[in-house]
């Protein structure tokens, strides 16, 4: 029974409502039953009640007493918080959106936060940067006026002073305070953090104490990170074999225990008392072996060995007598850039495997030409049947448990990468010199060659044979400039061959000869290799396709071709020559071509370079290759008749009204009396001159000739027209068909038909044949029965501004060059008349060649191959010895987009995503959206976004039936973006096929919702081809279909989709802005309410160049209920104002976690997203800054390790950091009940 007597000591307990801190005396008695129960709310009247009804003694309260002085500091620290010590928003973020994380959301990230950063410590790069001694004292002081105390802010200083991953991160993103105050947060628990910087009133329950507590043991990483990344091993075998102290000691003993675990030995005989008395056999390293297969020490107990025609490289870890204790093999691993780490392992266990066993190393072959000799074997299986399956590979590595229900075991199986051939090396011609000189002999012999070479004899080429020949004998370049017709791309390749092969240099024999079109280089190689009668001497290399054997001589392919070759680090050591044609093209991949091979020359003691065109300015490339010799070869082309607008107009009855003004952009003010004096009458001299001063095409003019040439021909034949662009094109068509007289046949022709549709325009017919083409029929194309040309004069050229990231798409004169060009399409077969449609003064006006395309376009791409090529050089300074250097500006407004892409990081080194992001043929964001959509499981709708950016309108808006169009694309609207319309409109379409529907119904669907069946055809195509890029690269299994379950776990997620959208257009971002003064109120009944604003009202700006405006085609082009102030978009073109296309709403918790780098302000209390000229600000609770910033990098780590590995990253259930994300994203940081 309780005593009745001195029960209740103080009447503190239970008057408060607040938390109080509990005493420092031993815990109370388990025996001993408390006063009042937990949650009873009993207060000091009930203990009153109490006292009297069970006659105990009156209670004697005495409240608590505080310290001397407390009240003063209490007053002092109310005094703190009214003038600011808990953070008030600044005026900066007052009026910045507010972002908001739910209590259970933010339970959810702070769970995942602290398990993900035991399996994803923080991860150092490069020189670790510390706090200088300067430094400490200052902050140390503003660290306490913050709040915090003494022996914190020391602790900050301790810590920022050493060396680790996590110092240099802090340090290298933030400044020294905030640094420390990040710190500080992250270690010290929250009920220890200074009152500022406790969550708000408004915020939820507070979250995230220490996340990174306990002393972490860097070399111990270190050591596991160069296993896992350099060399490839599992990161969890790794760690299984360093938690024993002797493997971690030891390098070479943990390279060797990895080993024998691969090939699924038992490491414990490294240990056994027998180990140290059982020597195996001495191997031995040659130094003439060595240095014959380009092997090189980079310490003398550490040989490195490249291969030759794989990409790959083998390291020896060599001992110092060259003995192995009982393992049978040195410690070894093999690293490459580009190929998956299975299949590295899958190589090096073949090479265990065969070590151990006898014979390994043949008869006059020293160790290091039995390694390279098997692997190269085992890498052309590789190739040909492509890498095995990984789970056996690692069949030896992965535990039961992973196995069946880790990460990688839930992951399906992956492709590897497809490797590519390479000239030389094991993998060559076995015939010798000798035996495929006796071949080509027996070949020459035939009538069938005879008859075939005398076709060959009759073209200009065979008569600059032997000039050629001796000025590549002499000359390492050799610059070659021949007229179309004279036969140089079909004929120099062949007497480069042939003259190898008769002076007995068959053997060693590998031509490239490049081609700026997949086409030409296909149809090239046809025709020369029924010159050679098909011997197999002769294949061709394009993106996707292959034709090739190990008797190829000669090789065909695109210019991409050869760069991804340079890029996979083969530095074309077994090429003899290479040809590269169309120079005068000045492509940025053909401008870079050279620059890489100007460099190459340098290093490959024996290639030979030849550039040929039909016409260049070849001073420029002369003085570019250090006076390189030039050869001229004339034309065999029939003669063509030049027609210019003075002489035409007087031909035709047409005249244009006298009305028709535009800006003068041609003929400026052409002397009357110069045309006069031709016999010109006044009206056709109008005619000339109102022609001439148009800024547009007169299509009547070209239907008019087009009559004319129809009226007075002897014989019926083709009519080439040359128009800018695909639309000008369609109206040209239109035109012909209502002015010219039935009879004819009419085809377009450009680059975005297909290989059928193209086709079309080259067969022959009874009919007149009209062909209204793009500049693709300029070169590399030849149409048999074409006897007029008829040249617009114009081509749509893309036109970049750096300074302002705008990409424009412009309509200009072309060049001197290209009109010769096109001129000479008329007398390919037979004698023709080209007529042109401007005057020999605007001839003259124009520019005598093209300017070089690198110095045009954006230079993203261009930059990231060459890093890719060249990692560690500059490649600003790289780019600007190219022939034509583009302008400084240009190359830095690229490497901000590669930054801002994630392609290299703050520090200029490559990233695996970057890496990868270069090996997939579009553009860089659509890239980056691919491998992200990858991972998050949503791959098909990104699949069908990216394939519709790189095509043109999926909806059609026909000029009087445009208010009709906009009403059908808005049944599709969904989700407040464009991008998410179209993909509806798709997932439509192809849903009426998949469930039976005809091509006729499809066809209908589409005419009835003005959806381009063309662009409908394209994309599909387009998805197909992307993911054939991505089973390349090894991120999905191979012929995975895109509608996979497993790739689109999370498709369904809207916001999952923006966000991965906006993770590939960042900084492409403009914020939606309603200004105060369109903000009204309505008086009604019980108040007021704010009016409905109506869509003009909301402004829009971008990040960069401020006032922007939705295209009217946008689907949110009239939206007034805006859920977030942000939107994306793919692109921006000027006009009469800048126009924002593809545009979408995106979610503000989609550029936290996937836009620019996240700022935490913690002393003015908000957000910054982005870099100096791009930014972004958020009024937030700054913790909820830290809290995103952990799972970024969090979910930066897994990718790291996603793309190395060439996996998938598991986003399932089990994935927290993903998990939080999708959290996040799917209500924008609200949970589901709000």
């Amino acid at each position: 029974m309780l005593p009745r007597k001195g029960i209740i000591k103080s009447g503190n307990a239970g008057n408060s409502n607040k938390a109080s801190k509990p005493p420092d005396q031993p815990a109370a008695s388990p025996a001993e039953k408390p006063l009042f129960p937990p949650g009873s709310g009993k207060l000091p009247l009930n203990l009153n009640e109490r006292r009297q009804k069970n006659g105990w003694d009156k209670a004697n309260i005495d409240t608590h007493k505080h310290k001397d002085g407390w009240y003063l500091k209490a007053e002092k620290k109310r005094e703190e918080i009214s003038k600011g010590a808990r953070p008030q928003t600044a005026a900066e973020f007052a009026q910045a959106p507010e972002v908001k994380m739910a209590t259970t959301l933010r339970d959810m990230v702070e769970d995942a936060v602290k398990k993900a950063s035991s399996l994803y410590p923080e991860r150092g790069g490069g020189a670790l940067s510390v706090l200088s001694e300067e430094d400490a004292p200052k902050t140390i002081q503003q660290l306490g006026q913050l709040g915090f105390k003494p022996v914190q802010a020391r602790n900050a200083m301790k810590f920022l002073s050493q060396p680790s991953p996590l110092t240099s991160n802090l340090l290298g993103s933030l400044s020294t305070l905030e640094a420390s105050i990040e710190y500080l947060i992250l270690h010290v628990p929250e009920c220890d953090l200074p009152e500022r910087f406790l969550p708000s009133k408004n915020s939820s329950n507070p979250f995230i104490t220490a996340a990174h507590s306990g002393s972490e043991d860097l070399k111990k990483r270190w050591i596991e990170d160069r296993a896992i990344k350099e060399a490839g091993w599992p990161a969890h075998v790794v760690r299984q074999c360093t938690s024993d102290p002797r493997l971690l000691e030891n390098w070479e003993l943990l390279i060797t225990s990895l080993g024998k675990k691969l090939i699924g030995e038992d490491i414990d005989s490294l240990f056994s008392p027998q180990a140290s008395n059982v020597i195996q056999p001495v191997i031995t390293f040659g130094p003439d072996e060595i240095e014959a297969l380009g092997a090189d020490y980079l310490d003398p107990s550490h040989l490195v060995m490249p291969l030759f025609s794989a990409p790959i490289t083998l390291h020896i870890l060599v001992s110092a007598n060259g003995s192995y204790p009982l393992t049978g093999f040195p410690p070894m691993y093999i690293t490459s850039t580009s190929v998956p780490a299975y299949v590295r392992l899958y190589l090096l266990s073949e090479l265990l495997i065969a070590m151990v066993s006898d014979g390994f190393i043949e008869p006059e072959e020293g160790f290091c030409m039995a390694a390279m000799r098997l692997l190269e074997e085992k890498w052309a299986i590789v190739e040909d049947s492509g890498p095995p399956d990984m789970s056996t590979v690692l069949r030896h590595l992965i535990p039961q448990s992973l196995d069946d229900s880790g990460p990688v075991g839930s992951a399906p199986a992956l492709a590897g990468v497809k490797g590519r051939r390479k000239g030389g090396g094991f993998r060559g011609d076995e015939r010798s010199d000798e035996h495929i000189k006796q071949e080509f002999e027996v070949l020459r012999s035939g009538n069938a060659y005879a008859d075939m070479f005398k076709a060959r004899k009759r073209l200009p080429a065979f008569g600059a044979q032997d000039e050629f020949l001796k000025k590549l004998e002499s000359s390492r370049v050799v610059v070659v400039v021949g007229e179309t017709g004279c036969g140089k791309t079909t004929q120099l390749p062949q007497f480069i061959l042939d003259s190898l092969i008769i002076s007995c240099q068959g053997a060693k024999a590998s031509i490239l000869v490049t081609q700026p079109r997949r086409l030409s280089a296909i149809s090239v190689a046809a025709r020369v290799s029924a010159e050679r009668l098909e011997d197999g001497s002769v294949g061709y290399a394009i993106r996707g396709e292959s034709k090739q054997n190990k008797h190829t001589k000669l090789l065909f392919c695109t210019t991409g071709v050869v760069l991804r070759r340079l890029a996979s680090g083969d530095s074309l050591q077994g090429v003899t020559h290479v040809v590269v044609d169309e120079v005068h093209e000045r492509s940025t991949d053909g401008d870079f071509l050279l620059l890489e091979l100007k460099d190459l020359l340098t290093k490959h003691p024996t290639l030979k370079v030849v550039l040929m065109s039909a016409t260049i300015n070849e001073e420029t490339f002369v003085q570019y290759f250090n006076g390189a010799p030039l050869l001229r070869i004339p034309g065999f082309t029939y003669p063509v008749a030049d027609k210019y607008l003075e002489d035409v107009i007087p031909l035709i009855k047409y005249r244009p009204s006298a009305a028709r003004r535009g800006r003068n952009t041609g003929d400026s003010q052409p002397n009357q009396e110069e045309y006069a004096a031709q016999g010109l009458d006044n009206q056709t001299i109008q005619a000339i001159q109102a022609i001439s001063k148009a800024d547009r095409i007169d299509y009547q003019l070209v239907a008019a000739v087009v009559g004319h040439i129809m009226e007075v021909a002897e014989k019926k034949g083709g009519i080439l027209i040359f128009l800018p662009g695909v639309g000008e094109i369609r109206q040209c068509i239109e035109a012909l068909r209502g002015s010219t007289a039935a009879g004819q046949d009419i085809f377009p022709l450009h680059a975005n038909l297909s290989n059928e549709e193209q086709r079309v325009a080259f067969k022959h017919t009874l009919k007149w044949k009209i062909i209204a083409a793009t500049n693709v029929a300029e070169t590399s194309i030849t149409i048999d029965d074409v006897i007029y040309v008829i040249d617009c004069g114009k081509v749509k050229e893309t036109q970049y501004d750096p300074e302002k990231g705008l990409s424009k798409l412009v309509e200009v004169w072309v060049t001197r060059a290209a009109g010769r060009q096109r001129r000479g399409r008329a007398g390919r077969t037979q004698p023709g008349v080209c007529y042109k449609m401007y005057t020999r003064k605007q001839e003259e006006r124009m520019a005598r060649f093209p300017v070089p395309e690198i110095l045009r376009v954006p230079l993203e791409s261009i930059s990231l191959t060459v890093k890719v090529m060249r990692e560690h050089e500059d490649v600003k300074l790289f780019l600007s010895r190219a022939i034509s250097p583009p302008k400084l500006v240009a190359m830095e407004s690229a490497w901000s987009i590669l930054e801002e892409l994630g392609a290299v990081d703050l520090d200029g080194r490559l990233t695996a995503l970057g890496r990868h992001m270069s090996t997939l043929p579009v553009d860089l964001r659509l890239a980056k959206m691919l491998i992200l959509g990858t991972i998050f499981q949503c791959l098909g709708p990104i699949l069908t976004i990216a394939a519709g950016l790189s095509s043109k309108p999926l909806f059609l808006s026909p000029l009087d039936k445009r208010e009709e169009a906009s009403l059908a694309k808005g049944k599709f609207s969904t989700g407040n973006s464009d991008l998410l319309t179209d993909l509806k409109a798709y997932d439509e379409c192809a849903r009426i096929r998949s469930e039976g529907g005809s091509h006729g119904a499809v066809r209908t669907f589409c005419e009835e919702n003005f959806i381009s069946s063309t662009t409908l055809r394209d994309m599909t195509s387009l998805r197909l081809d992307f993911i054939n890029s991505l089973s390349d690269l090894g991120f999905i299994p191979f012929k995975s279909p895109p509608s996979s379950p497993t790739l689109n776990t999370n498709s369904n997620n809207g916001n999952l989709v923006k966000a991965v959208v906006l993770g590939g257009l960042w900084s492409r971002v403009a914020r939606v802005h309603l200004p105060k003064s369109a903000i009204k109120f309505d008086r009604v009944r019980g108040g007021t309410v704010q009016r409905e604003n109506t869509a003009k009202e909301y402004k829009l700006y971008d990040l960069r160049e401020g006032r922007v405006f939705l295209h009217p085609s946008s689907v949110l082009f009239g939206e007034t209920m805006w859920k977030s102030p942000f939107l994306t978009y793919f692109s921006k073109h000027m006009t009469s104002k800048v126009f924002l296309r593809d545009a979408t709403e995106v979610p503000v918790y989609a550029m936290l976690l996937f836009g620019g780098p996240v700022t935490v302000n913690h002393v003015a209390g908000g957000l910054t997203i982005g870099s100096s000229d791009c930014l972004i600000k958020l009024k937030a609770w700054p913790r909820i800054g830290i809290l995103v910033n952990q799972l970024r990098r969090l979910l930066d780590a897994q990718l790291q390790q996603c793309i190395e590995d060439g996996a998938v990253l598991n986003a399932g259930e089990n994935d927290l950091v993903v998990k939080s994300m999708l959290a996040l994203l799917t209500n924008d940081g609200l949970s589901s009940s709000h």
